[in-house]
């Protein structure tokens, strides 16, 4: 039988230290005859798995795990339980532990969490802690039936910051069916756990509940021991050990014979603990001469074996000693395969009765077992020389043993042993001060972490210890790296490489720095720089958990389709291997590849992955991913077009909200972006502005210029957006010569064509030029063609924009094969804008993003003529059918008249820079037929609706229709063309349109009722109602829906309704199904809410 697992932690590579799991930790201790069910205490145990959390608290002695061990041999449910060492006080060996135990239930439990487990490096980040938390709740839900894990001897651990921090929020999140039992010498102090009580969800027992009875302590002399007592005696026994367990097993053993006697009832201690001592006392002097020696001198022991007890005493015969004590239940426990340990308060009265008799002899055998264990086990080795205060030899063993600690994750640990370290003993053992500054580094003191580098750092330079100065020095630069000082961490990096260089360290290790230098460079904005260290670190053929540090590099340089492809192969690679990844904040695949299409222009694939980030972020518990989300969320939606802006900034400003709440300032800076290129196409300059210096003082704060550079572009961009084109244009040279610097070609690509942009606008033809040919030659070089066909995030927001620019440069013999490919440089008349038509409602037009008003329309019959071309859109109408609608009361000339000068008003309002006699680009001419021109690019809602609600009403499934519905109908905001109320030309496309909004309107009523959806079903009955208030199935889906929600009064109430219109109206009565619906209503007993 194997006792023993041994779990290897590793880091790119590089082995990270043994994790011993053994198997005796993670099964409950055998039952004994001497153990005693008793029924009050095994009734409050039986209802454990009715609660999250049961609490379980009471000093030494009270018999915590001999109840639970009872219980969990007793359970019908499947029970895992760990037996918590000193040595799992760090959070690593404790999560291990923790899985395996649940593992050695259910085998398939765990295996992702320890893959990532096994490649932590000796601390992990709340981020990792929250995805740690998230990935134990969702593979405990995966069992999919009760769990119950008892953690007994917790106060080992409670005062590790990091196990009570995982624990607390754990418990915040504890699956339904996981039920979690905690054993402990005090009760833990967390705010939760009041909440948890109120909600009931919280199981206490106290001391007082595992406090023996008189009955109880009666049953157990008598049953267990054969020990007869007066009732008196029993009292006596019951006030002086006052129910505490062990001291009635010690009394009780005091009495082999069987014959009580009431003389050892004259005890006059005053504490319990003087009673302990004083029982002790009788079992020790009870055993002969030679095992009273060995009980003493192998207290100092946590665990004993016959092998270290041989070694400690220099003797052969501790095996069969051993099993005696163990026979004799003189408070040994076998803890696994011929290894037992001493009750704990046994053993603290055994050293303390050793240091009074002999501390010499005391002292002499802590060194002898430290020099045994030096070869064994190193944390026993420096455990027992500062039991003695042999600083010296302890300060030689942690200066070889601390890298395995430090790597194990054993920070607790390494710390406990740094502190009675002498400051002069650190100075002889330099590596020492490197172990204290990664202890404080991690746990973010990062002021004294700095201070413990830079002694090491000094006292390596004296001693020339190269090697010692580089992890130092790397020490210093992570700490830079987390306080996020890029200039700082590069200057002390380059010198960590150089001397780890010259001091032979290992490919594994200067990999690692390759690597943090390459991160460091590209946060900072060397992308370029960046990319040579992660070669170099990539030519080492090791495995580095590299963050998507590759693609980043791409998208900062500009190489979009690259980054893209990289990312979905990781993607795609990792889709079914099952493998769940800790979070890697702003590097989470999906964030990434959000972004990237945001900047390709695919604003439906960047939507979908910033969702998935922002359920990732969620599902992880981590509120940096998800507020990543929201802002990459913000991105997409500004480039669609189906959504209000309002959106967009909501989703700004909700992951600026986040960032404020978990104090991250360095991650608003991205929002603040977003807000200025949206506040830009708005108009609203100021306020762009604002956003852009708000994001920009951020950037420059932490020196990424990249993204400084960004956020000056958006700047310039708000700028042109707003007409201020001689502020933006400066604005727009400093960022070329950023993104130069940065090397992000797909930003000098953006820049050139802003400049190009406002150089059209102000007429300066030699810039244009310049910048036109410089636009075109990057967006080809960088194969960037998608910025001319679709709205990207730095693009124009309307890409007709494009046009006039690209006919012009073809005039100017720019690159004019490369226009002729795309179809766009004989389009000589383009205005270089979209024009968008709202006739739902109010008659609403934009030229671009430029609202037209009604003074723009210099006679009202422009107006009017375009919107008869609008409601003739597939076809040319010939002038005489033009003067009858819309000049009925004039003659032939008049209407001619009239309508030349309207047509030339029209053409000046909607196409304001068109030259005099040139060919209109919207409006078409055939001889005598005149309409709207089929190849312009027009928007009108009319067009969105229908292709919206048809594909609704045609859609089977419940969900999508009802998107497609709701998206279609919220266009429809009223009447079509509701000013031409009485006009003909229109009536017949107005009926049209209203019909199809009553059937969607209808459909998705129907729909939201199959959903259970009935506030969504009465609004949209009531919006019908208001169009057409003879639809009689509104009306029944009213009454229905209100029938639900239990409020039959209102569903008679609309039958009523229904009634009084229908007769009015059209003079009939209801159908028979709005009969049928009433009359159900009207007589049911109950009423039942699906």
């Amino acid at each position: 039988m194997h006792f023993l697992n041994e779990i290897t932690i590793e880091k790119g590579g590089k082995e990270m230290g043994v994790i011993p799991v053994i198997q005796s930790q993670l099964m409950p201790p055998p039952v004994k005859e001497s153990f005693m069910r008793r029924a009050n205490l095994h009734k409050k145990l039986a209802s454990i798995p009715h609660y999250p959390l049961t609490i379980l608290h009471a000093r030494a002695g009270y018999g915590k795990s001999t109840a639970l061990t009872l219980f969990a041999h007793d359970i019908k449910v499947n029970s895992c339980w760990y037996s918590i060492s000193p040595n799992d006080d760090d959070i690593i060996p404790f999560l291990t532990k923790f899985v395996h135990a649940v593992k050695a239930k259910y085998p398939g439990f765990g295996a992702a969490i320890l893959t990532e487990l096994q490649k932590l490096h000796n601390h992990i980040s709340d981020e990792q802690l929250w995805s740690l938390i998230s990935m134990v709740v969702n593979e405990t839900i995966g069992l999919q039936t009760p769990v119950v894990i008892i953690l007994d001897d917790y106060h080992h651990v409670q005062k590790s910051m990091v196990i009570e921090k995982w624990m607390k929020h754990f418990l915040e999140y504890i699956p339904s069916n996981l039920h979690v039992v905690i054993s402990s010498r005090s009760k833990p102090s967390w705010g939760l756990l009041t909440s948890l009580k109120v909600k009931g969800e919280l199981l206490e027992i106290t001391q007082e509940d595992l406090m023996l009875s008189s009955g109880e302590i009666e049953h157990l002399l008598e049953d267990s021991y054969e020990i007869t007592i007066e009732s008196q005696d029993l009292e006596r026994i019951h006030h002086l050990t006052e129910g505490w367990a062990i001291a009635v097993h010690m009394l009780a053993g005091s009495f082999r014979n069987g014959n009580f006697s009431g003389s050892f009832l004259e005890n006059r201690s005053e504490t319990l603990q003087d009673l302990f001592d004083f029982l002790a006392l009788e079992v020790l002097s009870k055993q002969p001469f030679g095992h009273q020696e060995f009980l003493l001198k192998t207290s100092i022991l946590d665990e004993l074996s016959p092998l270290v007890c041989d070694a400690l005493l220099d003797t052969v015969d501790s095996d069969s000693v051993l099993m005696k004590l163990s026979q004799q239940n003189v408070f040994i426990q076998e803890i696994d395969g011929r290894k037992y340990r001493y009750h704990a308060l046994f053993k603290e009265f055994l050293q303390n009765q050793l240091k009074m008799k002999n501390a010499e002899e005391h002292a002499r055998l802590n060194r002898r077992a430290a020099r045994y264990f030096e070869k064994e086990n190193i944390e026993n080795a420096v455990y027992h020389y500062l039991e003695v205060a042999e600083y010296e030899r302890a300060a030689h063993v942690i200066s070889q043993s601390g890298k395995d600690l430090l790597q194990k994750g054993k920070l607790q640990t390494l710390l406990d042993y740094l502190k009675p370290i002498p400051e002069v003993l650190k100075n002889d053992f330099p590596i020492l001060w490197f172990y204290q500054g990664e202890i404080s580094r991690l746990r973010s003191s990062y002021e004294w972490a700095e201070s413990c580098y830079k002694r090491a750092i000094e006292i390596g330079e004296t001693i020339r210890d190269h090697y010692l100065m580089s992890i130092s020095l790397e020490g210093v630069a992570r700490i830079y790296l987390d306080t996020i000082q890029p200039d700082k961490a590069e200057r002390v990096l380059q010198r960590a490489i150089s001397l780890r260089e010259r001091s032979d360290g290992s490919k594994e290790e200067m990999a690692e720095l390759y690597h943090l230098l390459s991160e460091n460079l590209l946060n900072s904005g060397q992308a370029v720089k960046a990319e040579k260290w992660y070669e170099r670190a990539e030519a080492l053929n090791l495995p580095l958990e590299e963050g998507n540090l590759k693609a980043r590099i791409y998208l900062r340089t500009g190489r979009l389709n690259k980054a893209r492809d990289l990312l979905f192969k990781k993607k795609n690679s990792t889709k079914d291997t099952g493998i769940v990844h800790l979070s890697q904040s702003h590097r989470e695949t999906e964030i990434l590849l959000s972004i990237i299409e945001a900047f390709r222009g695919r604003a439906e694939e960047s939507k979908k992955y910033a969702e998935q980030g922002m359920k990732l972020g969620m599902d992880i518990q981590s509120p940096f991913v998800e507020a990543c989300g929201w802002m990459r969320m913000g991105h997409a939606v500004q480039l669609i077009e189906r959504y209000e802006s309002y959106l967009a900034e909501k989703c700004y400003n909700t992951a600026l909200d986040i960032m404020d709440t978990i104090d991250v300032p360095r991650g608003k800076a991205e929002p603040y972006m977003g807000l200025c290129i949206l506040l830009g196409t708005q108009g609203q300059y100021e306020k762009a502005i604002e956003a852009g210096q708000k994001g920009l003082y951020e950037t420059e704060r932490v020196k990424d210029v990249w993204l400084s550079t960004l956020i000056q572009l958006c700047m310039g961009i708000a700028g042109i957006y707003c007409e201020k084109y001689e502020s933006a244009y400066q604005v727009l040279v400093e960022v070329r010569s950023q993104f130069e610097e940065c090397g992000d070609r797909y930003g000098m690509m953006l820049t050139s064509f802003w400049k190009a942009y406002a150089a059209y606008e102000t007429g300066k033809e030699e810039v244009f030029t310049q910048e036109m040919k410089q636009f075109l030659t990057e967006m080809q070089a960088g194969d960037y063609q998608y910025f001319l066909k679709r709205r990207t995030t730095f693009g124009p927001a309307d890409i007709q924009n494009f046009v006039p620019l690209l006919v012009k440069a073809q005039k100017h013999n720019i690159h004019s094969p490369s226009i002729s490919e795309l179809g766009m440089g004989s389009m000589d008349n383009h205005p270089g804008y979209t024009l968008k038509v709202s006739a739902l409602g109010k008659f609403r037009i934009h030229l671009g993003n430029r609202v037209v008003s009604e003074s723009d329309w210099q006679r009202g019959k422009a107006k009017e003529l375009f919107e008869f071309f609008i409601t003739n859109k597939n076809k040319l109408v010939g002038r005489e059918e033009i003067f009858r609608e819309i000049w009925p009361e004039q003659d032939e000339d008049a209407a001619s008249r009239s309508f030349k000068v309207s047509l030339n008003s029209l053409l000046k309002t909607i196409e304001p820079h068109r030259k005099a006699r040139e060919e209109s680009y919207f409006i078409r001419r055939n001889g005598a037929f005149y309409g709207i021109n089929p190849d312009a690019v027009f928007q009108l809602d009319t067009v969105l609706f229908e292709e919206w609600v048809t594909e609704g009403l045609t859609e089977k499934d419940p969900f999508q229709a009802k998107e497609l519905l709701e998206r279609g109908l919220k266009l429809y905001e009223g009447d079509y063309l509701p000013d031409h109320r009485f006009a003909d030309w229109c009536l017949t496309e107005r009926e049209r349109l209203q019909v199809l909004f009553l059937r969607a309107a209808e459909m998705l009523a129907q729909v939201s009722v199959r959903l259970s959806d009935f506030e969504t079903c009465i609004h949209w009955c009531e919006r019908i109602l208001m169009e057409e208030d003879t639809w009689e199935e509104a009306y029944r889906l009213l009454m229905f829906c209100y029938y639900q929600k239990n409020n039959r009064p209102q569903a008679i109430k609309w039958y009523g309704k229904c009634k009084k219109v229908l007769n009015a109206e059209l003079g009939v009565e209801p159908m028979e199904p709005t009969k049928e619906m009433y009359r159900m209503i009207t007589q049911a007993a109950d009423l039942e809410i699906w």
